[in-house]
């Protein structure tokens, strides 16, 4: 009979069970409560701006480097692990002491970046620490389902300099990109470094400068990558395809947003195309071509799938019609 028990109690979903409720759920809110302190209010690295972790990240992602995107991550973390935890009610807690080994990365990188004073490094271990903890207290088949969101928080770590690495090579590959589309239409450009004259339009000059290279597009956009391919794709091959298409993809929008500047310029609104157009073009342009790019990448990555689908359906609506001879 008491075994009988401890296997009945052992069998507890993550939504429902009094023994869950009375234990595991205390513990968990422990848990949460410790990890919202020394990740958000403790002030573990008082030399830098904002001391605490959580507040040296909100500064460091910011517009001049590029991260401002990691500002959104916080509301987009809540919202999938909203997500996860609709999938993960219905599993059977099942704790293990292999989470310990997990938390016990995290805690060690958390220790490494306070005694370096090196916050990049704490905000590496976000992940291990946030699944080892779950991993403990539910098991593995729970936790699973919350792997993402946790590494999730990798894409608000500064990476120090990315944004000059990649600025200057986007930069040169939109200028040559929009000189040459320009010539091969017609137009009467001339190029000096990232300055694209406009001859016919009294020498109108436009200046592709860092800010026109696309680098905080390009971030934002393979942040939204990661999150369409993770909750569309089954198979991780699909998912990487899927994750890479953001480099391209924010080549070609951005080249679309520059090259229609130039484009407007040429047609006598230099004004309005350098002003008004080019701070807009972003919502206007960009992401319409590089979301729709996105969407046709997974729609051919799954075209034979839903082709067969298509198939399977018209048959059994076929043959679920009642035979006109009867």
């Amino acid at each position: 009979m008491e075994l009988k028990g401890k296997k009945e109690a052992a069998n507890v979903c993550l939504a429902g069970g009094r023994e869950f409720d009375q234990g595991a759920r205390v513990l968990m809110m422990l848990s949460a409560l410790l990890l919202l302190f020394f990740y958000v209010f403790y002030p573990g690295f008082p030399t830098v701006v904002g001391k605490s972790l959580a507040g040296w990240t909100w500064h460091a992602c910011n517009p001049d480097n590029g991260f401002l995107h990691g500002r959104f991550i916080p509301a987009a973390f809540v919202v999938m692990c909203w997500i996860g935890y609709k999938r993960a009610k219905d599993e059977l807690v099942s704790p293990s002491s292999w989470g310990l080994a997990i938390l016990a990365i995290g805690l060690i990188f958390y220790l490494g970046s306070v005694r370096t004073i090196q916050p990049r490094v704490a905000i590496i271990g976000v992940p291990f620490t946030m699944i080892g903890t779950l991993w403990f207290l539910f098991g593995f088949k729970v936790t699973r389902h919350f792997v993402f969101p946790a590494f999730f928080w990798w894409f608000a770590i500064p990476v120090p300099g990315l944004e000059a690495a990649l600025t200057g090579r986007l930069q040169v590959l939109i200028t040559e990109g929009c000189y040459h589309a320009g010539l091969f239409f017609g137009m009467d450009l001339v190029r000096q470094g990232s300055t694209i004259t406009i001859a016919s339009v009294g020498g109108q000059s436009m200046d592709i400068a860092e800010g026109c290279s696309g680098i905080r597009s390009l971030m934002a956009l393979t942040m939204i990558a990661a999150v369409f391919a993770h909750y569309t794709q089954k198979v991780m091959w699909k998912k990487a395809v899927l994750f890479a298409s953001a480099l391209p993809l924010a080549i070609i929008g951005n080249f679309g947003r520059v090259f229609t500047i130039l484009v407007i310029a040429k047609m006598g609104f230099a004004d309005f195309a350098m002003t008004t157009y080019h701070d807009w073009g972003g919502l206007l342009l960009f992401f319409p071509i590089a979301l729709s790019g996105l969407y046709l990448v997974e729609y051919l990555l799954n075209f034979k799938t839903r082709r067969k689908k298509k198939v399977s359906v018209s048959r059994k609506n076929k043959n679920s019609l009642p035979d006109p001879a009867v």
